[in-house]
């Protein structure tokens, strides 16, 4: 490409940069219901402990690091949290994200001007992507979603929903795109390993902006079919390439534990007689518009365009419409169908022009006409308001921080249950285990889930027995202090059907403003119990009386009590008379990568019905238990083949360079 490209690309850059600045700004956002701050929670506990083979006992009672989240923006944040010490984590992830939303219009040009080689449309393109949004004419419910300030959909998703991976992914789906059809139209290693790297890049970041991206790439394959000088075999090689590259992350059993938990995540997706239709519908209309465009291959931009409009178009639209969901989270393809939709409309302008008959000429110019004039009350809006109502505050200002504070000052032993923002926040702020989080398509368990809507809504049963029934359930997970936000609290999620059930039932040791923290003890990380005391039934919602012998036996005064504690983040030790016969139950989710050991001897861990850790029984009196949280051997596999890939990848480089 030429200096020039690069210069037009960096010129819209800066654009951009002038519109939106105000985004970089440090302080807590006028939109409270933003999880931004639940990503910098990932930021901090990966610039603290960059071992992702570890623990994480931070959220849901205890996650392994890996399967926090995917990893490359957590990491990036923690980069420039060890390069700028004292940064607030929240500041560096949203700077790192806007400065990516900033790039997207640039890196659409780039990706616009390779494939055609016209600039001029290329630049066009750009420029819609950076100030139209058609989804609020097209979406009521996106309409209506507008919040105070008129802005484009992809800076809304941003800076009101907090989706800055996705943000990311948006722009390495771009960049992604241009060198996957660079290198299947160039010889060559080098082309071939930066399409790989864009590709994992784009994984590595965000699930929905990966298979956006493997979708693209695919009808890429499919409208360069018979195209002797598009390589297809490369793309495959990119793509495989690409896989051993990630595959120290993306191990077969992360994958399929993100496929068997993203339909539940995703409002409890089902594929049932609609959702079918539509996807059969789906692929009849990708088969058509690849045949329609079958005898004119000069037009493969065109088609592709199409066909990425129409792919992500119509879940979005069946979903927003009538409530179908073909796809788990259909939704949030939104801004790959705008982004497609924004370039057809310019791509078709353009041949429209381009005709040599006057009547689409003309129609053109209308067609044109009535975009900008459509549009040019939103644009003028978008470009003078100048993010006046973008008000940040301190976040010593917020009702969330005042209760993290105030948490941080009782030093809890034990994990917290906070609801909310006050659960995406926390941990932003203060390393204070908790049994919410952030992200929950990693968890092996749905205890805390379950634990956490029943404790919020109830069952319709009298006072003291709903307060009897959730403070059993905290027992169990080892929760020493409740958040609990009334209905005047600041507090954005004012969650609680009942925000009194805790009242004089248990010890009230803070209040501000409507905000209450109740304080449980004692707290039992690990307690010892009889075989018959293990749960026989997992907790569901409703009535838990089947698990009131596992808490009273960790409530037992007769019994040895336990000590708990993690000397890092591999390692924890439990202390105390341990007989032999008895088994140790932890409050901790199982993972069959740990390991327990009694005075040094292996005793098997597995999990009970809810998915707590429990041992077998003691063969022989101990005073000392070991848990240790040990890599898989699947994982170690993983990890050394990516890094003999990338070894072998930068060897073959430099090699074929020398010769």
């Amino acid at each position: 490409m030429s200096p020039r490209l690069w210069a037009k690309a960096l010129l819209l850059f800066l654009l951009n940069l002038g519109l939106n600045w105000p985004i970089l700004l440090s302080g807590v956002t006028p939109y409270r219901g933003s999880i931004e701050r639940g990503y910098a929670y990932m930021a901090r506990i990966f610039a603290d402990n960059p071992d992702y083979l570890s623990w994480n006992p931070l959220q849901y009672g205890g996650i392994p690091m890996h399967y926090v989240y995917l990893p490359l923006l957590p990491y990036f944040d923690a980069f420039w949290l060890w390069v700028i010490p004292g940064a607030d984590a929240t500041h560096v992830h949203r700077a790192v994200c806007a400065l990516a939303l900033m790039a997207t219009p640039a890196a659409a040009y780039l990706f616009v001007a390779g494939w055609t080689g016209r600039v001029r449309a290329s630049f066009a393109s750009a420029l819609a992507v950076t100030f139209f949004s058609p989804l609020y004419a097209l979406v009521e419910t996106i309409a209506g979603d507008r919040g105070f300030m008129t802005v484009p959909w992809r800076i809304q998703v941003l800076i009101k929903y907090g989706e800055g991976p996705h943000t990311v992914g948006i722009l390495f789906l771009l960049i992604a795109l241009f060198l996957v059809h660079r290198a299947a139209m160039r010889p060559g290693f080098a082309p071939l390993v930066a399409a790989a790297c864009a590709l994992a890049a784009t994984v590595l970041t965000n699930w929905v902006a990966g298979l956006a991206l493997a979708f693209a790439v695919l009808m890429l394959m499919l409208v360069h079919w018979g195209d002797t000088a598009f390589q297809h075999r490369r793309i495959l090689y990119a793509g495989l390439l690409g896989y051993l590259l990630s595959a120290f992350w993306l191990t077969p059993s992360f994958i399929a534990q993100m496929a068997h938990n993203w339909p539940q995540d995703a409002f409890g997706y089902q594929f049932q007689r609609m959702e079918r239709t539509a996807v059969l519908g789906w692929a009849i209309g990708i088969a058509l518009i690849r045949l329609a465009f079958w005898r004119f291959p000069q037009q493969r931009y065109a088609c592709w365009l199409l066909l990425c409009t129409f792919g992500y178009g119509l879940p979005v639209m069946l979903f927003y419409r009538f409530g179908i969901n073909s796809f788990p989270e259909s939704r949030r393809y939104a801004l790959e169908f705008e982004l497609c939709l924004l370039l057809l409309a310019v791509e078709v302008l353009r041949a429209l022009f381009a005709s040599p008959r006057p009547s689409l000429r003309w129609t053109a110019r209308f067609a044109l006409l009535a975009l900008l004039l459509q549009q040019t009350p939103h644009v003028t809006r978008f470009v003078t308001h100048r993010y006046e109502k973008w008000l940040v505050v301190d976040k010593e200002s917020t009702s969330e921080y005042r209760v993290a504070s105030a948490l941080n000052r009782l030093a809890p032993t034990g994990r917290v249950f906070a609801t909310g923002g006050t659960r995406f926040r926390l941990n932003s702020w203060f390393d204070i285990p908790q049994v919410g989080g952030v992200f929950e398509t990693g968890l092996k368990t749905r205890l805390p889930l379950i634990i956490a809507y029943q404790v919020r809504t109830d069952l319709g049963l009298a006072k003291d027995r709903e307060a009897e029934e959730s403070i059993m359930l905290l027992r169990a997970f080892g929760v020493e202090y409740v958040v609990v936000h009334g209905p005047n609290s600041e507090e954005f999620y004012r969650d609680y059907k009942n925000p009194r059930k805790f009242e004089g039932v248990l010890e009230k040791v803070w209040e501000e403003k409507d905000d209450f923290i109740y304080r449980l003890a004692p707290v039992r990380y690990a307690h010892l119990l009889h075989a018959n005391e293990i749960p026989a039934i997992t907790i569901q919602y409703g009535y838990q009386k089947p698990w009131y012998p596992y808490v009273n036996a960790m409530l037992d005064s007769t019994r040895p009590e336990l000590r708990f504690q993690w000397d890092n983040a591999r390692h924890a030790t439990v202390t105390g008379k341990l007989p032999q016969g008895m088994h140790v139950a932890f409050a901790i989710p199982w993972d069959p990568n740990f390991r327990a050991y009694v005075n040094g001897t292996a005793i098997p861990l597995r999990a009970n019905s809810t998915g707590l850790m429990v041992t077998d029984a003691l063969p022989a009196d101990g005073t000392r238990l070991e848990l240790r949280f040990e890599p898989s051997i699947e994982e170690i596999t993983c990890a050394a083949v990516s890094l003999l890939t990338a070894v072998a990848c930068l060897g073959v480089i430099f090699w074929k360079r020398k010769a």
